[in-house]
């Protein structure tokens, strides 16, 4: 087996970066933000009770979805540097997982700090000017481009479709995941802030957003919030 391309070992560091911005902004939050304390205790009540293998069946789903989330980097690593188009569209798509990197990271960061320093305002500066959600906009660019950059790296081999299709399943579950976390915000965003002319004027700017049905409120899609 050759040795993992340039975009290949970039493929990689982004979900690597990604896992330890996420744990990283998690464990912030957990001790800095009491709001979201709360909200983990919520889920927590919510959760089968006794126990531990009562909540294996939710472990197990959580970390499926990840396993499926990172099957493209295996597929990078393990395939041949792609040449000519594919090689250049490989490129591309591992430059939009970087930037939907940047750019989930930017929001969490912005709204955290625009948060503590007034936790009932509306977010719309900083990111928030230029993107409705950048932080879930973010981690839908980046599990797409991914996915692109692992499936332009794959032969017609049986073992690479078998990879595609779990692949794509992976990719699908943490859209459905982001969407339904934005329906949700919105659906608590009318209603705290909709007699505020500001949020009126911040919602009337159609820019790029996607809505899925309202999940349930003890979901885990509400730990991206």
């Amino acid at each position: 087996r050759s040795e993992p391309t340039g975009i290949a070992r970039a493929h990689a560091l982004v979900h690597v970066c990604y896992g330890m911005r996420l744990c990283a902004f998690l464990l912030w939050r957990e001790l800095a933000v009491a709001k979201f304390r709360k909200l983990r205790e919520k889920i927590e009540r919510s959760a089968p009770q006794g126990s531990r293998l009562k909540r294996a069946p939710f472990i197990t789903q959580c970390a499926l979805l990840y396993w499926l989330m990172t099957l493209p980097v295996v597929a990078s690593a393990r395939g041949a540097a792609p040449a000519g188009l594919r090689g250049a569209l490989a490129s591309i798509a591992c430059v939009g997982a970087w930037a939907g990197f940047g750019l989930a990271a930017i929001g969490d960061g912005y709204k955290s700090f625009a948060k503590r320093r007034d936790p009932g305002k509306l977010v719309t500066g900083g990111p928030y000017a230029l993107f409705r959600h950048p932080n879930y906009q973010g981690e839908q660019l980046l599990w797409l481009a991914s996915l692109a950059t692992g499936l332009l790296h794959m032969n017609l081999s049986v073992a690479s479709f078998a990879t595609a299709f779990a692949s794509l399943l992976g990719c699908a579950g943490i859209q459905f995941v982001l969407l339904r976390a934005t329906t949700n915000l919105y659906a608590r965003q009318a209603v705290q802030y909709g007699d505020d002319a500001a949020y009126r004027a911040w919602k009337a700017w159609r820019g790029p957003i996607a809505k899925a049905e309202t999940g349930s409120k003890t979901d885990v899609s509400e730990l991206y919030n």
